[in-house]
């Protein structure tokens, strides 16, 4: 009988963890894409293509693929950068995040002033 309930307890832990992750998920995608849209899509990626950018950084050892998203996010959100950029930029922006200890948002603001913008509130549009 308590081999059952300690069974019970694990399931429902579990399903717990899988829907505050499935929460999560789709929090982030529609972040991203109130970026896509307050940008008009001036990055020139779908949100897919986006999605599938963080997991190949990641996967090439820049950065983890939370804080690969989160990058890309920020990068989206400014506004500033276009399908050509967006790669190059976003590794170096997680290499700040990795070697100077910087928030993905801090290290993406450091990136800006490279990209000829003098904006002092580039990110107050973006979606929190």
């Amino acid at each position: 009988m308590k081999l059952l309930k300690w069974i019970g307890v694990i399931a429902i832990v579990v399903v717990a963890v899988f829907i505050l992750l499935a929460r999560q998920g789709a929090s982030d995608q529609r972040r991203m894409q109130l970026a896509l849209q307050l940008t008009g899509g001036y990055v020139g990626m779908t949100e897919g293509q986006i999605h599938d950018l963080g997991t190949r950084i990641s996967q090439g050892g820049v950065g983890t693929i939370g804080e690969a998203r989160e990058v890309l996010f920020w990068l989206v959100c400014s506004g500033r950068f276009s399908s050509v950029t967006v790669e190059p930029a976003a590794k170096a922006a997680l290499r700040l995040v990795s070697v100077q200890g910087l928030s993905e948002k801090e290290a993406v603001l450091r990136l800006l002033p490279l990209t000829g913008s003098r904006t002092t509130e580039p990110f107050s549009a973006c979606p929190k």
